[in-house]
Formats: C-alpha cells, structure tokens, sequence
C-alpha cells in the first residue's frame, strides 16, 4: 500500500503526551553510564577530556539516537519528507561538533555558544544527568530544530527563495572542523560529490540572480510566468500541458482560482487515485502528463506544495503578458517569412498572428492605464480553425497540429520581445 504525506502551510500539530514519554532502553542505559563514568574521570584528571568526547561520540552514533530522535521529531511536527534526510545529516553535525567541543564560531576556542556554556558539559553528566535523555530533550526542542537545524537546511538548498544564509549557530569553519576530526574519524571525502554539490549551489546561485534581474519591477501574469519559470528550473520540472482551446482554459483557472487546494488536489489524485473523489482534479490532471512519478511526489511532499502547485497550474492557464506593439510587429513579420510561399498572403499571416495574440495574451498590457476597460470579445471557434488552417499548410512551416502551430507561434512571440537576442542569432 502505497503512503504519501501532503504538505500543507499548517503548523505542527501539539505533540501529544506519547510522544513526550522519554524512552528508555538498555543502549540509553549504557550511553548514561559510560558518559557519567568519563566525565567524572575527567573531572578527577584521570582521563584526558578530548579522549573521553570521542568514546562518548563513538558511543552515541552506536546508538543511533541522533538519527532516531531527529526523524521521530520530522514525523511528529510534519516536516516535509524529502527533507528528513537532510535534518538527520544537520543533527548529526550539530551533535558531532558539540560532542568533540569544536569551535561554534570562527575564531572560537571551543563550543560554548552566545551564553558562555557547553550545549554538551560533561560536568553537568558527572552529576548525575542523563546523556541519552539531554539528548533526546534536545532534539524535541522547537527552537533548536526548527530555528536552527531546519533553517540551515532550507537555506542549504536555496530553492529559488531568498533565504537566510546563516549556518549552524553561525559560520562554521569547516576547515577547522575537518582538522579536528580527519585524525580521529574515518573520514573519506568523496571528491564527485564534492563537485556536484558545488556545481549545483552555483547553479542555484545562477538561478537566483537571474530570477531577481528578471521579476524586478515586473507585475501581473509577467511576474507570475517568471516565478514559475524559476520554479521549474530549480526542480527540473517539466512545462505543464497548456490546453489549447481557451474556454477550457479558462474553465479551469476559475475552478483553481477559487478552490487553492485543487492543484495540489489533482497532483495526488495522480499519486493516490483511489482517494480522488473531485471531478474538477481529476480533470486538471491531464496538466502534469509530462510529470515523472518522482517529480510528482517530490511536489506533493514539499512544504511548500500547495503554493508550488497553484503557481505552476495558474501558469499553465493564465494569458500570457500583452506584448509591446514593436514585438507585435516583429512576430508579424516572423509570421509572414515562415509562410512565404505557401499559398496564402501577407493579410492571412496578419490575421493568424491577431487571433492568436487575441486568444492566447492579455488584452490589455499590465502597465495600461486603461486596463480595466474591456478589450475584444473572444471567438474561440475561430482561433482553434486558424490554428488548424496554418497546421494544413504545405510542410507545416509552423507545425503539423494545432498544438504545435500555437507553441511556434508562442515561441515567435517570445523571440520578438527579445530583439538583440534574435538579431544574434540571425
């Protein structure tokens, strides 16, 4: 039986009283004992404190309770699952420089934090208190793993938001880490990996920058457009099926527009389709035909799904931007070269070029100070047979079907709103 969980922008609910039950086993047992038993040594001067935090380091990740008690915390609080991964890797790390006491901050001595005390005092363990249960107290804590942990790993990925850049506790010297474990720690850096990662954050640094010269001082369906282009770049996803015939378009826009669960809706009834139960998702399926399974999932998991769905379907369906009267012009032009000699005049390139501007943009630019006033009434019937007039020309110059003539049709408009562009490439 296959499971999903859907992300949504509610917060976690209170955990209840099961799960603040602290668990006891024989391997907490012996963690509290071993910690317990070296801190007092170290206090005594029998034991060398750097040695007794590596036996107590080796100990804990025996256990396994940092990475148990991070994904019971991911569980209880609804953390989206494709990041349950990366909180253990976060947690991990936060323990691994508490345990060992590596310097939070650059320039630092050791890890005392902003208040001067250890997170991890083995005096604190040589009186008596429980290392298993300081432990598992911690990572249930709201402001540690969510202020902190969570944090840091929404700002790793850097998914095309502007996030903070703040690290664990601050800026982690991660040569200085690396020195004060390498010797101790069987550690092998993975040089491809190394490489991906980084070639990845740049690529999402690239991505961002673009996105923000982009959307600045953009408005309407033009900042809309550019927000999802964002989107599907930085998740690799695919376009989603633009439905060709305009009324249908905007039948389903209305629906998502008021309903702003429903492309989230129709993104699980792929997933999950014995629990599809509204007609309007199912038929807003068809939108995500060139979606993976995978691509789907990651979506519906993501914490921030229902926003990401309603953006890339509204997208899909919205006109697009009116373009200015010299771009108008150029894809006149481009028109009218793509179906020279094809038996038909200049005036039947014009007037394909006018219906499809009139059923596929806006009829009014954004920035019109006449926008409210209402433009052309549309004559869907008569778009879909000049689209299917243009596809019967000899060699299909623009297309073999009507979906495709209104794609190349699309793509001349865009070329023509970028005219440096398009004289570069002549």
């Amino acid at each position: 039986m296959q499971t999903l969980t859907v992300a949504s922008d509610a917060s976690a609910a209170t955990p209840s009283t099961n799960d603040r039950v602290q668990v006891h086993d024989h391997a907490s047992d012996e963690l509290d004992h071993l910690t317990a038993d070296l801190a007092r040594r170290v206090r005594a001067g029998s034991v060398v404190e750097k040695d007794a935090r590596m036996a107590i380091f080796e100990a804990v990740f025996r256990t396994g309770i940092v990475a148990s008690e991070t994904q019971r915390y991911c569980h209880r609080h609804n953390v989206a699952r494709y990041l349950h991964d990366d909180m253990v890797e976060a947690a991990v790390d936060f323990y691994t420089r508490k345990i060992l006491d590596l310097p939070s901050t650059e320039g630092a001595a050791d890890s005392r934090g902003r208040n001067g005390t250890k997170f991890f005092d083995l005096e604190v363990f040589a009186d008596g208190a429980s290392a298993a249960g300081s432990i598992r107290q911690a990572l249930s804590d709201y402001t540690l793993m969510h202020r902190t942990l969570l944090r840091s790993v929404r700002s790793a990925r850097r998914v095309g938001q502007v996030v903070s850049t703040d690290l664990l506790e601050g800026t982690v010297d991660a040569d200085g880490r690396l020195a004060g474990l390498l010797h101790e720690l069987p550690v092998e850096p993975d040089p491809a990996a190394e490489v991906v990662d980084a070639g990845r954050a740049a690529r999402l640094d690239h991505l961002y920058e673009v996105h923000a010269g982009a959307a600045a001082r953009q408005r309407g369906v033009l900042r809309a457009h550019i927000d999802a282009a964002a989107v599907r770049a930085a998740f690799d996803l695919p376009e989603l099926d633009r439905p060709v015939d305009p009324d249908v378009r905007a039948r389903l826009l209305a629906w998502v527009d008021v309903d702003e669960m429903l492309a989230l809706q129709s993104v699980v009834a792929i997933l999950l389709p014995a629990r599809a139960s509204d007609l309007r998702a199912e038929r807003l399926t068809r939108l995500w035909s060139a979606f993976s399974l995978e691509q789907l999932t990651e979506l519906a998991e993501h914490e921030y799904g229902r926003r990401m769905a309603q953006l890339l379907v509204r997208d899909a369906l919205a006109d697009r931007a009116r373009p200015g009267r010299p771009a108008v012009s150029r894809t006149r032009v481009a028109v009218k070269r793509a179906v020279a000699g094809r038996g038909v005049d200049a005036s039947w390139g014009a007037e394909l070029t006018a219906v499809f501007l009139e059923h596929e943009h806006e009829a009014r630019s954004a920035w019109d100070p006449d926008r409210g006033v209402g433009g052309p009434t549309r004559d869907t019937g008569r778009y879909l047979r000049a689209l299917e007039a243009a596809a019967a020309l000899p060699g299909a110059p623009l297309g073999r079907t009507p979906v495709e003539v209104r794609d190349t049709l699309a793509g001349l408009v865009a070329d023509a709103r970028q005219p440096a562009r398009q004289a570069k490439s002549v």
